[in-house]
């Protein structure tokens, strides 16, 4: 077990990442990223309306940066391989790779990301000593379909079991919520800094609690406060259209290797042209319009428009989102 106390014994203030799978990885590489250059991105509201960044994303004294990181994770092969990825990568932070010891490593913490998979949820948290460990702290969840209340079931649960066990009653209430949840979603493009995240919180999260998460969250890309209504919704959205984009540009690529393109340079051309497309429209571009400044008349591109049409991909791209959408919803239920 790697050392937890810091400089003096006094522990620095800590982040434990719970499960270092794509997504935790992909949030660990950007935040150590970040470290370097520090540039945080906007908030948004969930209206549309980005707030400004002296208020959100600037240096605010009460946040408490996390300046360590523990980094768990099951497999002596999962941290061997994670020890190689941070001995060539740069950064600021001081991070362990803590193996099969989660419930110490997040005694360690002050901040808890939880992102193990949603099947596991029951086994990680409800660990003989991890009710403990997570009193007064704040938990963020980055799990596809488990909501805040079946995390916090999930907690009352384990700890009302081994008190019956002790006690012979339980004698901790299912509404004892001691730890502050806050749900969010990001994508994988956090390794690059370009993530989209969309975050709720449970009623007795602080104000300073969700500055840090908006903090946290805003160095490895863009993040919109929604309510838990919406989540599963965002999560198809945010998280999953990542592949879907990745889908199309394959398509692109066999497209162009069928009219005589290398594919290494025809993936460069295609997702510039994919970014460039996607920067007019985060400028301010309403999708109509670049598609309508493209497809002039009497031109190429609105025959292939036609031909997109014909295959109805508008219609077939809006029932995949639908449909992933349903099957977020149900990821936490096969947790129980």
């Amino acid at each position: 077990m790697a050392q937890l106390n810091g400089v003096n014994g006094s522990p620095p203030n800590t982040l434990t990442i719970l499960g270092c799978g794509n997504l935790g990885s992909a949030i660990l590489f950007g935040l150590l990223a970040s470290s370097i250059e520090e540039k945080p991105k906007s908030v948004s509201n969930g209206v549309g309306l980005n707030e400004s960044d002296d208020e959100n994303t600037g240096d605010h004294e009460d946040i408490q940066k996390p300046y360590r990181i523990l980094a768990c994770v099951r497999t002596e092969q999962s941290a061997d391989g994670l020890r190689k990825q941070l001995a060539t990568f740069e950064h600021a932070l001081s991070v362990n790779v803590i193996q099969g010891d989660n419930v110490r490593a997040v005694q360690a913490a002050d901040t808890v990301l939880l992102g193990c998979q949603p099947q596991d949820l029951e086994s990680c948290l409800g660990a003989p000593g991890m009710k403990g460990a997570l009193r007064e702290k704040l938990l963020i969840s980055i799990l596809a379909g488990v909501t805040i209340p079946q995390i916090e079931q999930v907690l009352a649960r384990g700890e009302t079991t081994r008190t019956a066990k002790t006690n012979g009653a339980a004698t901790m209430a299912a509404n004892d919520r001691t730890t502050s949840i806050v749900r969010a979603m990001p994508n994988t493009a956090s390794f690059v800094r370009a993530s989209t995240t969309v975050i709720t919180a449970c009623s007795i999260a602080s104000p300073s609690a969700l500055r840090l998460v908006d903090w946290l969250f805003t160095c490895i890309g863009t993040v919109t406060h929604i309510t838990a209504a919406q989540f599963d919704a965002c999560t198809a959205l945010c998280g999953s259209t990542p592949a879907f984009f990745a889908l199309f540009i394959e398509s692109l690529l066999d497209g162009a290797v069928a009219l005589g393109l290398k594919r290494s340079e025809a993936q460069v051309m295609a997702a510039q042209t994919m970014k460039g497309a996607a920067e007019l429209i985060l400028a301010g571009e309403h999708p109509e319009m670049v598609k309508e400044k493209v497809a002039t008349p009497g031109g190429s591109t609105i025959q292939g428009l036609l031909e997109l049409e014909r295959k109805a991909l508008r219609g077939n791209v809006a029932d995949a989102l639908v449909r992933c959408t349903a099957a977020a919803s149900i990821l936490g239920s096969k947790q129980a």
